[in-house]
């Protein structure tokens, strides 16, 4: 999303006091300040900055006994002048009922006048008492004209990139930008810098070097993780409906189909049996439609690792809506928003709950969630009704027919020919295995004719097929209970 210039100056013509930043961008946020300062008013005005080690500062020159919150926000109050305060530690000391008092006080000194107080902090941290007297304001990450303006900077500020801006084409230019997205504004710079130093040119390789470098840092987040794969839907054996539904919607977030009338996919919901390929069509989604992928981890959320759950979830929204479009994928989605969670109506679990409701109906961003599950029956009805998900499919177990084209497709990726196996006795003698059993299988029966010194041969892969196993044994009741469910309820991602 863009900085929310015109947000704020509302704000400041309203003379709110006390604006809370939600950002993890300190640099950024405090040059759009800076910069919204000088044109806001007639003349310039005051800039201060704040922090616990250098206390006041203006113009990088320090302000003397500042360094003390109370001591620098009496100083706020005796400023007669119009000035933006922006404080950067503030949020570490927001327990303190000292404190607390003192913005109220704060606040009222400020109504009158031209003079705000930011508070920037990477997360909200708000006490109950002061709810009435600060206004909150997520800063979301650099969207695409941002993100173009940063890269234009950097290569057309660097005399080491001369010969790239000479090589440069508007469709090279706008894949850098996209892979850019998701990142922060100094992110954008560094990642660019680091990845162009040396090269004479940009090309595929240098979008997947940017791309490899967001998954890194979007690694740090600890909920989110940045999924690179080459996984298509011919790599999927049948469940041909699915397939087919996804196709017909592959140029759903061009502009083309924009002009046309159509609306945006919000998603799917995939139910079904485990190891059927769930998961692989997770993938396979973002691949065939050229978006990227990131996997949303609701244990993570929820480990208190990465802040409060609720907060840690808002974050991992936020990234993925700057890195829109794309594909978000969150496995076994009833792990982490259950029927239990939405009856403890106090819980982290319940907020969680709505907020994702809310949000999934209202986004306006190009987000498409892949959802899986395998226990249908945890998750609350609100989030299976119609327009949370454009469909819900059941996966089953593979047919005669799909079990074929899982052999097929794991023998070719195995450097066999299919064509040399007779891949009809094979289906016929894997009868209830689920896709993920026959590459066990497969994988199997290549060590066990390894370890004989002999060729793969038909008879090692029915050995290996006939010593596993099968869910369709072990889990035979609540494989017939997901099938009930789905017969009228579900669309089967097979034919």
């Amino acid at each position: 999303m863009p900085f929310p210039t015109e947000t704020i100056k509302r704000y400041i013509a309203a003379r709110y006091p006390i604006l809370y930043l939600v950002s993890l961008e300190e640099d950024r946020v405090e040059r759009m300040l800076s910069l919204l300062g000088s044109r806001l008013f007639t003349s310039p005005i005051k800039f201060y900055t704040w922090s616990c080690i250098n206390g006041l500062r203006s113009n990088g020159i320090e302000i003397e006994n500042t360094n003390d919150l109370i001591q620098a926000l009496d100083r706020i109050t005796r400023e007669e002048e119009t000035g933006f305060y922006l404080f950067k530690d503030l949020h570490f000391f927001l327990n303190d009922p000292r404190l607390i008092r003192k913005l109220r006080e704060v606040y009222r000194a400020l109504r009158t006048s031209y003079k705000t107080l930011f508070i920037l902090s990477p997360s909200l941290n708000l006490p109950n008492e002061l709810e009435r007297e600060v206004t909150v304001i997520d800063i979301g990450l650099p969207d695409a004209d941002e993100a173009g303006k940063i890269f234009d900077l950097v290569i057309n500020s660097n005399k080491d990139f001369e010969k790239i801006q000479s090589s440069l084409n508007p469709t090279i230019r706008e894949k850098c930008i996209r892979a850019m997205l998701g990142l922060g504004s100094m992110e954008m710079e560094l990642a660019l810098i680091k990845i162009l130093l040396g090269r004479e040119s940009i090309g595929e390789e240098s979008i997947e070097a940017i791309l490899e470098e967001k998954a890194q840092l979007v690694r740090k987040s600890g909920t989110l993780e940045f999924v690179r794969t080459r996984i298509g839907l011919d790599d999927i054996g049948g469940l041909e409906n699915l397939k087919e539904w996804l196709r017909t919607r592959a140029l759903a977030f061009s502009s083309e189909a924009k002009r046309f009338g159509l609306d945006m996919p919000k998603g799917v919901l995939l139910m079904g049996i485990s190891g059927c390929g769930k998961s692989l069509c997770a993938k396979a989604v973002a691949t065939a439609w050229d978006l990227p992928l990131l996997r949303l981890d609701l244990n993570q959320v929820y480990s208190g690792a990465f802040g409060s759950p609720e907060e840690a979830f808002r974050k991992s929204i936020k990234t993925v809506e700057a890195i829109a479009p794309c594909v978000m994928w969150i496995d076994e989605i009833e792990a982490g928003i259950t029927r239990s969670g939405e009856k403890a109506s106090d819980s982290p679990a319940s907020r969680i709950f709505g907020y994702f409701l809310t949000w999934m109906q209202e986004r306006e961003h190009a987000v498409f969630i892949t959802a899986t599950a395998n226990q249908i029956d945890l998750l609350p009805p609100e989030i299976l009704r119609k327009g949370r998900f454009d469909e819900i499919f059941f996966v089953p177990l593979p047919s005669h027919k799909e079990r074929k084209e899982i052999f097929r497709i794991h023998l070719l990726r195995r450097g066999r020919n299919p064509d040399s196996f007779d891949l009809d006795s094979l289906a016929k003698n894997t009868d209830g295995l689920s896709g993920a059993e026959i590459e066990q299988a497969v994988v199997t029966a290549l060590f066990d004719s390894f370890s004989k010194g002999k060729e793969l041969d038909e008879r090692e892969l029915i050995i290996a097929s006939s010593s596993i196993v099968p869910l369709s044994i072990t889990m035979r009741e609540e494989i017939s209970k997901l099938e009930r469910w789905s017969s009228n309820r579900a669309v089967k991602a097979s034919k």
